[in-house]
């Protein structure tokens, strides 16, 4: 039972506002994040340049790791799965896209208030 407590407490919190620059082929990207944790579920929005802020959605914090979908278009057709460790006010993140595009790496940073 302690060590199931100590695994709970030592989970972080995420909860806050997130930036991470994205590489793309027409050059880098700002990519926004704001994270509600509640526990081990993860809610939020997601938005990158211009387009539209979307939530996130299948949100999981388990211990220093993080996963959750973005779904981007008019119906949700672009899927971008998301999966990283969380090192502080750092989290590394692998973005997997659907369909025939390559995946990428991004580092989101807490914003301090």
């Amino acid at each position: 039972m302690i060590s199931i407590l100590a695994v709970v407490a030592s989970a972080a919190d995420i909860t806050g506002t997130w930036k991470a620059d994205l590489e793309t082929p027409q050059g880098t990207v700002q990519v926004n994040y704001t994270f509600k944790q509640d526990g081990g579920t993860l809610t939020g929005t997601w938005q990158a340049a211009q387009s539209p802020t979307v939530e996130i959605t299948e949100g999981k914090v388990a211990g220093d790791k993080v996963s959750f979908v973005v779904k981007i278009g008019p119906n949700g057709e672009m899927t971008f799965a998301h999966e990283g460790t969380i090192k502080g006010d750092e989290i590394q993140l692998i973005m997997k896209p659907s369909g025939e595009f390559p995946g990428s790496s991004v580092v989101a940073k807490r914003v301090k208030q």
